[in-house]
């Protein structure tokens, strides 16, 4: 077998290893990513005890045969440069803890930015020169102090969802600014037999948690209105009985020690209405 083969068998050994050794996997599309991101990645999954591994499509395709782990889902997913993420914890765990990581990144020309960019005010150590008429491209206060260009204030150069043009690109590089946030673009994940794609799951904690408290509060306002006798609402529901009791003995007029001051309440406060009336149209009474 020649050199050739034998790295791609190695390759596809490794991958099948993989497959059999972790529960989960997850494709990752890193067309267009800087290795430093991927890198990035890489180090952050370690944290949750899981490997990221770059992989040629077609042989990660044989390594799934080869692995009883094959579907026709896996070939549509992969395609540009991919990545895999093998993983025994909870993979919706390692996306959100992903997701949560910042990695930044130079700004390349066409990229858009992610968050608001600022250039700080002070000594940007560039020497004067070409780059004032860059600064002065971009409309950034600057002065020439002790033999380099210092930024007179701070200065929103680009807002998220602009485009950064070459020249911003050069300035932010010059600057030595990492502005754009990158992440992997995870395609599929394979759990429990099945794949799943990110966007056909909620991912954020907080919604589930809201959820959770709207139906517990819809669960409870069902209970007291069908008069459940649940321990959590029996004792609202003995009070709103005992109310709804009184209101009935106070409109019949029961003579009640209980009823009693609400029933006199209620006969004065509807003689003073009575009264008003009476003496809005007779004032003399």
């Amino acid at each position: 077998m020649n050199p050739a083969r034998m790295r791609k068998a190695k390759a596809v050994e490794e991958l099948v290893e993989y497959l059999k050794r972790y529960k989960y996997f997850m494709v990752a599309g890193i067309t267009g990513l800087p290795s430093s991101v991927v890198k990035g990645s890489r180090d952050l999954l370690r944290q949750k005890d899981s490997v990221l591994k770059v992989v040629k499509n077609t042989l990660f395709l044989i390594a799934l045969r080869q692995a009883g782990r094959y579907s026709d889902e896996f070939k549509q997913a992969l395609r540009g440069q991919n990545a895999v993420v093998f993983t025994n914890s909870n993979p919706f765990e390692v996306l959100i803890f992903l997701d949560k990581q910042k990695i930044m990144r130079p700004a390349r020309p066409g990229d858009v930015a992610t968050s608001e960019i600022v250039v700080p005010a002070g000594n940007t150590g560039i020497p004067p020169g070409p780059a004032i008429s860059l600064f002065n491209k971009l409309n950034i206060p600057m002065r020439v102090q002790e033999g380099s260009i210092w930024i007179a204030k701070d200065t929103v150069v680009a807002k998220p969802g602009d485009t950064i043009s070459p020249e911003l690109a050069d300035l932010l590089s010059k600057l030595g600014m990492k502005p754009i946030e990158s992440k992997l673009n995870v395609k599929l994940i394979f759990i429990d037999g099945r794949m799943v794609k990110p966007e056909d799951v909620e991912l954020s904690p907080q919604l589930y948690i809201d959820r959770i408290k709207s139906a517990h509060s819809q669960a409870f306002n069902l209970s007291v209105n069908a008069a459940l006798p649940l321990p959590e609402v029996m004792s609202i529901l003995v009070a709103k009985a005992y109310r709804e009791a009184l209101s009935v003995a106070v409109e019949a007029g029961i003579p009640d020690k209980e009823v009693l001051p609400y029933a006199i309440s209620k006969a004065v406060a509807e003689a003073q209405a009575l009264y008003n009336l009476l003496k809005s149209k007779n004032p003399n009474i």
